[in-house]
Parts: C-alpha cells; structure tokens; sequence
C-alpha cells in the first residue's frame, strides 16, 4: 500500500453506528461512491486527523439502503472495538473513486431548444414523457401545448453543446396543435 496522504484522498461516508456483536458498522456514504465501496478492498478511518487503513472482510459488505450499508473490517472483532470507531469519517484514495456512468435520462432534454425544419424554433421543452421507451416532448408553441414524438425518424441532430434538438417533424403534427 502507498503512503496515505490526506490530500489524495476524498471521505465517502462516516460510520454512523455499531450494528450487532461482531463489530460491524451501518455506514452512512454518498450515493455517488456506492460503485467504489462495492470494489474497495480497504477503507481509511479519520483517526486523531491521520488516516488508518482497515481491510474489509471478506463478505463483510452489504448494502442496507441507497446510502447505507453494513460493513465489517479484519482488525475490529467486537462491539466494544466498534464503538471507538462510531462517527469516524471514511475516506479512500480519490483517484481509486470508481465514477458511475451517467445514465441518459429523458429529464436531460428539459430546456431543450428545439427547431423544426420547417416550422423553425419552436420552442423549449417544458416536459418529457416515456410512454414504454417511445419519448415524447412537450414544448410551447404559439402559445399552444405541442407533443412531439422523439423518434429516429423525427429527431434529426441532438447538439448537447448548445442544449438543441433539430427535428423533422411528420407533416401537419404542429398545425394539428394551432387550430
């Protein structure tokens, strides 16, 4: 193991409290580093300002909610070893921190500019819609509520840079929505 300076390293979480006789803990972590407590091999404990390596067990890790978790180490057998360790922060090494993929989530288009190639801007999207994987945008247009279905067909270029979706949208759909 590398030296541990405090600086190469992020807290995750703290241990919130003892859970049972063996000296395990309920762990309290930030959503964001559950990937990363899934393959860690050992965690750093904020003690007197340093930090102190402990491996975790072998199966001693098992989730108890989206940000809670049970959570055993090698080098702490009891309860009363546990409690000394109880609101201790838990850190790891920051460039070991396992990023999750961002999933693509129809919210994201929200505030979309979207453009029509014949009716040109239309408006943004004020509201999406997932009616079993088929999107379906809503935007504001004349002062009209206008659904727009997201399909490969209608939905030309997706320019993330500048938040825009440019569309072809098939023939009357916006009219139906002006009269």
């Amino acid at each position: 193991m590398r030296a541990i300076v405090k600086e190469d390293c992020t807290s995750i979480g703290y241990l919130q409290k003892t859970h049972g006789l063996d000296g395990s803990f309920t762990m309290h972590f930030e959503e964001q580093f559950d990937l990363t407590l899934e393959e860690a091999k050992y965690l750093f404990l904020e003690i007197d300002g340093g930090l102190v390596p402990f491996f975790i067990s072998e199966d001693g890790f098992r989730y108890r909610g989206n940000d809670s978790a049970i959570i055993h180490f090698d080098e702490i057998t009891s309860q009363e070893q546990a409690r000394e360790f109880t609101g201790c922060a838990v850190f790891v090494f920051t460039d070991e921190i396992i990023e999750p993929e961002e999933e693509a989530s129809p919210s994201m288009l929200m505030g979309y500019e979207v453009i029509d190639q014949k009716h040109g801007l239309l408006g943004k999207v004020v509201h999406v819609d997932d009616y079993s994987g088929n999107l379906v945008i809503t935007v504001i247009f004349r002062e009209n509520e206008v659904l727009i279905p997201l399909s490969d067909d209608v939905l030309t270029e997706m320019d993330e840079a500048n938040r825009q979706l440019k569309l072809i949208c098939p023939e009357g759909l916006i009219e139906l929505y002006l009269e």
